[in-house]
């Protein structure tokens, strides 16, 4: 347990440490690009986001399932599952290259064609390297993993550095040691490019000893086993990205890249709160399994889970007080996608509660609910925006994610109630919710007064809840 809390730690401070590093990256790129290249970049991310679980169709997990059996070369394991997710890549590739005119025209890029081929190789290096990241997770090397995943992020963030910031620069009339101009959108293409290259150039002595095969032995378990994880894999990341894609296909022709950029920066905001959610998961999940069946297993879930949504509500309050001030994160002709922020707050709260909410199909083994749950949960993502984008452009999506989240929310509740229930203090947590969205809503909708005012109300609801908690959550704290 000590050693899995440690390792917990590592790969959390990795991947979390990636993300707010990247963030840091969206104040220069948003302040040098314009509203429709931010909106291509918004776009090819949410591509790539798609196209890197169908590439990898379950292989990463199916590989820990099982190169941990006996019966089964660990070696052979490894080597099938790369070779079939290499044969993938071949496909896309050689498709990509007969059909590129046609692909270009579908996903409107004609004008930089130059995009696909970036699609295709960063896709490429991605993929190839989930399998050697999955094998340094099995053999513990918590270390090397972190090391590796950083030396990518660091290499990115410097490439960027590189091209933009004598771009920003000049744009605020500020004098630099080194001076060029290179503004496009394809700049950030091109140092996650090399950025990827150094990675997998890291990786490659985690390949020896590799064979790569294609027995039907192993392929036959790896594609069995991995086959329903693409499904569900598809499925969650439609929930996660498919609003950039359907805006980019309902949106007028000619303003599609800007409303998917300043829809795409204005969501960069909610990282706070989205930032919390993925380092609470990665210390509570150990939490819940080893509680699970502990007498008191359930009480302390539900405490948990009061303790979570106090923060979160008090996240998503703060950040509307400033958002005056933390608006800054993102250059100003995007401000204008800033009406959007509390919808897309109020969407995160309820899809991190929802996250906290799932244990109980993992630790009752029901797993099979996470996918019925990620299905609805797809289902309102695209009747409603197909219904509402045409209507009311990004607003649409930004209510459609709110809608999908807390329909996923309700099933996921009410299947809870049925195979495993806790006791959820369910009036406290929407007393919680329900005070930070109203006081989030008042605050940025309603001309309550200046930013001082705004900080003012939300110092205040911040002294409220700890006033509120301080005989309930704090003791529970205290003697755990």
């Amino acid at each position: 347990m000590k050693q899995l809390a440690g390792q917990t730690a590592i790969y959390g401070l990795s991947s979390i440490l990636g993300r707010m590093i990247n963030f840091l990256l969206v104040p220069l790129q948003t302040a040098v690009l314009t509203q429709s290249e931010y909106g291509i970049n918004v776009d090819f991310y949410s591509l790539i986001a798609f196209l890197i679980v169908v590439v990898t169709f379950g292989m990463e997990t199916s590989y820990f399932r099982f190169a941990e059996q006996k019966e089964l070369d660990e070696r052979k394991v490894f080597g099938a599952s790369l070779t079939m997710i290499s044969l993938v890549l071949l496909a896309i590739a050689l498709f990509a290259y007969l059909f590129q005119q046609p692909i270009l025209a579908a996903l409107r890029y004609q004008e930089a064609p130059q995009y696909l081929f970036y699609l295709v190789a960063i896709l490429a290096l991605d993929a190839l390297s989930a399998i050697p990241f999955a094998r340094l997770r099995r053999q513990n090397k918590a270390f090397r993993f972190a090391g590796i995943k950083l030396a990518l992020i660091f290499s990115n963030i410097v490439i960027n550095l590189y091209f933009f910031l004598p771009s920003y620069w000049e744009l605020h009339e500020i004098t630099g040691w080194w001076s060029h101009e290179m503004r496009g959108v394809d700049y950030i293409f091109i140092a996650n490019f090399w950025a990827s290259l150094i990675m997998f150039g890291l990786l490659l002595p985690t390949l020896r000893p590799l064979k790569l095969n294609l027995d039907p032995k192993y392929t036959k378990v790896l594609l069995r086993f991995g086959i329903p994880l693409l499904i569900g894999g598809l499925a969650g990341i439609a929930n996660e990205m498919l609003d950039r894609q359907l805006l980019k296909y309902l949106l007028p022709k000619e303003s599609w890249a800007q409303g998917v950029g300043i829809y795409g920066a204005v969501y960069k905001i909610s990282i706070f709160l989205i930032l919390f959610n993925q380092a609470f998961r990665y210390a509570a999940e150990p939490f819940f399994f080893k509680n699970a069946k502990n007498a008191d297993g359930k009480v302390k879930m539900a405490k948990v889970m009061v303790g979570f949504t106090w923060v979160m509500s008090i996240g998503f309050v703060m950040i509307i007080s400033g958002l005056d001030y933390l608006k800054y994160f993102i250059d100003e002709k995007f401000w204008i996608g800033l009406e959007l922020v509390p919808i897309l707050l109020l969407a995160n709260v309820i899809l991190g509660i929802n996250t906290n909410l799932n244990v109980w199909y993992k630790v009752s083994d029901k797993t099979s609910y996470g996918i019925y749950i990620t299905f609805i949960g797809l289902a309102f993502t695209i009747v409603g925006n197909v219904l509402l984008i045409p209507v009311i452009g990004i607003f649409g999506a930004a209510w459609t994610t709110l809608a999908a989240y807390s329909a996923m929310f309700v099933a996921s509740l009410l299947w809870s109630l049925k195979h495993y229930p806790v006791p959820y203090n369910w009036r406290k947590l929407g007393t919680f919710v329900g005070s930070a969205t109203l006081m989030s809503f008042i605050i940025h909708y309603v001309d309550v007064g200046g930013s001082g005012v705004k900080i003012g109300l939300g110092l205040a609801y911040l002294l409220s809840m700890f006033a509120l908690e301080r005989n309930g959550l704090f003791k529970f704290a205290s003697r755990s």
